[in-house]
């Protein structure tokens, strides 16, 4: 049996990791898992990266997804209708679940990441083992790398949470308010296993559900404000979050699901792909667009996670950049081209007064 074609690299614990997971399960898609560390240094992954800190990834042959938003649109322009399931995007509901996304990354996994166990005791490590990395130094150190090089205040933060939960509560509202139509529609249905009542009412799971799924997967699953995020409280995000659970154990590939991959093997796996093994995604491009295919760029995270990567352009659309970097001279066989989406990204020109 040959391995898969996606490579999906992560790590446990990650809530962008299981937003993907989620999405190549109801899609029922067969996947490679290479498992990686939460924190720098990543030496198999720096060949495929460039500089590019951020986790997870997708690689397919010699080329690299970076960031959810580039993964998903890629699993759909691939694979729209693996297991017989829906399109991840349906037509005008496409600029509906990018708003969602931005709106989850934005405002709800900030309040979510507030209320994690910043400076965790002993004794919350051994009541979750998720919060383990709450007190470990390396982690924290990196994770200040990541947002700008501010040390993080553990104790500030926890004297600050139980302010900071009315902004979580306040997005869960909405997000319980929006999932009411939705679920009474499910409810209504006259079969005896009903199911679905997903965001925008579709018949599957759209990049919206697997976007808050991701964030409330961290929530639940790390137990935080226990006594405000309940079943009573928010009757509809549970149920749905129910749902997703269970609509992704049914559709998931059943034979091919997280095959496991070392970092080495992947690898292999870009030296052995065609350097000429891109091709273009015709997403089309915006009318005025200044940038050229050829012209040398750095693309940048303009959030978190700041590292510039410098390669030539190899397509550009409205919704992705393309970029084929120079190999690393650690690894000069191994030749790769990166796909960043467009939002959240910034592009900039290479002149000869940077280089």
């Amino acid at each position: 049996m040959s391995r898969p074609e996606i490579i999906f690299h992560h790590y446990q614990g990650s809530p962008y990791a299981e937003k993907i997971l989620a999405a190549l399960r109801v899609k029922g898609l067969p996947w490679n898992s290479v498992t990686t560390s939460p924190i720098l240094p990543r030496t198999l992954l720096e060949p495929l990266t460039h500089g590019y800190r951020r986790i997870p990834i997708m690689q397919i042959g010699n080329n690299i997804y970076c960031d959810t938003q580039v993964i998903i649109d890629e699993l759909e322009r691939r694979y729209p209708e693996e297991n017989a399931t829906m399109p991840i995007y349906t037509g005008a509901g496409a600029g509906i679940t990018d708003m969602i996304s931005s709106w989850v990354d934005k405002q709800l996994f900030g309040n979510v990441r507030d209320q994690m166990p910043w400076g965790a005791t002993p004794e919350e490590q051994k009541a979750n083992p998720l919060y383990a990395a709450f007190n470990n130094k390396a982690f924290l150190a990196d994770r200040s790398q990541l947002s700008g090089g501010r040390p993080i205040n553990t104790a500030a933060i926890r004297q600050a949470q139980p302010f900071l939960l009315d902004q979580l509560l306040a997005n869960l509202d909405t997000l319980e308010s929006t999932l009411q139509g939705p679920m009474q529609s499910l409810q209504q249905q006259r079969v005896p296993r009903p199911e679905g009542g997903w965001i925008l009412g579709t018949l599957m799971p759209t990049n919206a559900d697997f976007s808050v799924y991701a964030i409330m997967w961290w929530l639940i699953s790390t137990k935080r404000a226990p006594e405000y995020v309940t079943k009573d409280a928010y009757p509809n995000v549970f149920e749905w979050y129910r749902q997703m659970g269970e609509c992704a154990k049914r559709h998931r590939h059943p034979k091919l699901d997280r095959v496991k991959m070392t970092g080495d093997e992947a690898l292999e796996v870009a030296r052995q792909a065609s350097s000429s093994s891109f091709t273009p995604t015709n997403e089309g491009v915006h009318a005025n667009e200044k940038r050229r295919v050829g012209e040398l760029v750095t693309v940048t995270p303009n959030d978190y996670g700041k590292v510039p990567v410098k390669g030539h352009i190899v397509e550009i659309t409205r919704r992705r950049v393309v970029i084929r970097p120079e190999p690393l001279a650690s690894h000069p066989d191994i030749k790769v081209v990166l796909h960043f989406p467009r939002n959240g990204y910034m592009i900039v020109p290479v002149t000869k007064a940077s280089l």
